[in-house]
């Protein structure tokens, strides 16, 4: 049996084999182009702006959706996603950090900054604990001080002539009983 190709004349196998390098070669550089095109990209090489330049702004704030309870670094949801996409832009911009810190400052209240700002009545939070500690501290040493004295005698203790009276009262009256 012969094969079909082989029947074939050698001028269409030749062009049979050069059109199929030429698709090969087209969709080999399609495929290159799609993977290496900016969208796919992580936005950090694009612009140069590492993940550590925007963590380190972000370690400073606090989520605002999760009560302060997570450092704007750490939260995995999809709004500190989009504030830390926030952050990597002004970086980009040339925004320092306390230009950013104030515009998350701005847009979502002081709990951003995971502590009360030093104004007003929120100078409480910040002078009732160092207050409290060392009140607590003159407390301790007092009493320290207070127990390591030596025990004096009371004075109840101590005979007083009144007491003595009625113990002699005492001992006449038991005395006639026996």
């Amino acid at each position: 049996m012969s094969s079909p190709l082989s029947s074939r004349p050698i001028s269409d196998k030749v062009a049979h084999s050069t059109t199929l390098r030429i698709l090969l070669l087209v969709v080999s550089l399609l495929v290159i182009s799609t993977l290496s095109s900016p969208p796919l990209l992580a936005q950090d090489d694009v612009t140069g702006i590492t993940a550590d330049e925007v963590n380190t702004v972000a370690r400073e704030l606090w989520c605002p959706l999760c009560g302060g309870r997570l450092r704007l670094d750490s939260c995995e949801l999809k709004a500190c996603e989009q504030m830390r996409e926030v952050i990597a832009i002004k970086l980009e911009e040339g925004e320092d950090t306390a230009a950013i810190r104030d515009y998350f400052l701005e847009q979502y209240g002081p709990q951003v900054l995971g502590e009360p700002p030093r104004r007003g009545f929120n100078w409480l939070a910040w002078i009732l604990p160092v207050v409290a500690f060392a009140g607590g501290g003159v407390f301790l040493w007092l009493r320290l001080q207070q127990m390591s004295r030596p025990l004096r005698p009371s004075a109840a203790r101590v005979a007083e002539p009144e007491h003595d009276e009625r113990e002699r009262r005492l001992d006449e009256e038991l005395a006639r009983y026996d």
